[in-house]
């Protein structure tokens, strides 16, 4: 799917690094800033009325896209933030933002194209008009709901009850975890993004094996094969130094790693892993740190974990294809395998 984003002379937001966050937050969607000068009629915006008269040029760029999505600060004559029918291009208005929240206009830019990406993929469907949740498929004819909306920035569990594409929703469910983690702190998207990007640049290792000490011949095999791979991978006996106390060193890692790895065995969770994966599930929600659970060698079955790690993808050293080392490598660097 591939969506494009405009924003018209009444918009003071750089989309290009609004797109360039989203690309990075849900890559499964090929998304696009609009290059072509967009102008709209004086307000007030009217379906289809408005729609008839985007111009030609926006017409052509977006002829091969899937969504097309045009920001401005004109309002709508029925005062909805969009409004539109079986169009490609949908018109999203911001007219009276600042009366609204105090939250920046690019927060709300990147909500609104995830909450439309939302309706597309048939998430869920819209909420009674006269009820704000704060689920993205909410109405918001009480418009002031934006503001706890973007706070919140969920998709309830009767959405989730729907059909829907499970990737793509892991990486929506992403994005909306960054974005009210920015927006509960009333900092800018972007800038929540700028600095995450950095600190993750800035990290020593590219993986933590979180693990019960009962697997650890197993554990010490895995790491030697991730380096060998080329992968720095952090592993406690080897960067704790004896007669210092390993908590602070440890949540030191645990802020500034790259990728997390929860390793099961045949020895099942230990106390201190259940720790250490529920810390890091915090930090996943906070920079968007991907966390990996790993089936080791000589595991009988695959444990039941807890709600919030169900949603990602295992990989099993149980199997031999695809091969197992080679899907790890890829979930902690980005970089898929060349096939042979």
């Amino acid at each position: 799917m591939k969506i494009r984003l405009f924003a018209d002379q009444t918009i003071r937001v750089n989309i290009s690094d609004i797109v360039a966050g989203l690309a990075a937050a849900i890559p499964s969607v090929s998304w696009a800033a609009g290059k072509e000068p967009l102008f709209l009629p004086d307000q007030p915006i009217e379906y289809p009325e408005t729609y008839r008269r985007i111009p030609q040029s926006v017409r052509q760029e977006i002829a091969s896209d899937d969504l097309a999505f045009l920001f401005t600060e004109e309002g709508y004559a029925n005062n909805y933030f969009w409004d539109s029918g079986r169009d490609m291009a949908t018109i999203v208005s911001l007219s009276g933002w600042e009366y609204l929240t105090s939250l920046p206009r690019s927060n709300g830019i990147a909500y609104f194209a995830v909450a439309l990406l939302v309706r597309s993929l048939g998430i869920g469907e819209s909420h009674r008009a006269d009820r704000n949740t704060g689920c993205v498929n909410d109405f918001w004819q009480d418009k002031t709901g934006i503001d706890p909306g973007m706070r919140a920035a969920y998709i309830c569990e009767r959405c989730l009850g729907s059909k829907r594409p499970m990737k793509v929703l892991s990486e929506i469910n992403s994005f909306l975890d960054q974005l009210s983690h920015a927006s509960r702190a009333n900092k800018d998207i972007i800038a929540f993004w700028q600095r995450s990007k950095k600190e993750n640049t800035s990290a020593a290792f590219d993986v933590f094996l979180c693990h019960n000490s009962k697997d650890k011949p197993a554990v010490r095999a895995l790491h030697q094969k991730l380096v060998a791979k080329g992968v720095t991978s952090w592993l406690d006996e080897e960067q704790l130094p004896p007669g210092r106390p390993w908590q602070p060193l440890l949540e030191k890692q645990i802020g500034t790693i790259r990728t997390a790895t929860v390793l099961v065995g045949p020895s099942g969770l230990g106390p201190w892993q259940d720790v250490e994966m529920r810390s890091f599930i915090s930090e996943f929600v906070n920079r968007a740190c991907p966390v990996i659970p790993v089936v080791l060698p000589g595991c009988s079955a695959v444990p039941e974990l807890p709600l919030f790690m169900r949603q990602f993808t295992w990989v099993d050293f149980r199997r031999r294809s695809p091969p197992p080392l080679d899907l790890l490598v890829w979930g902690i660097t980005g970089k898929k395998p060349s096939r042979r």
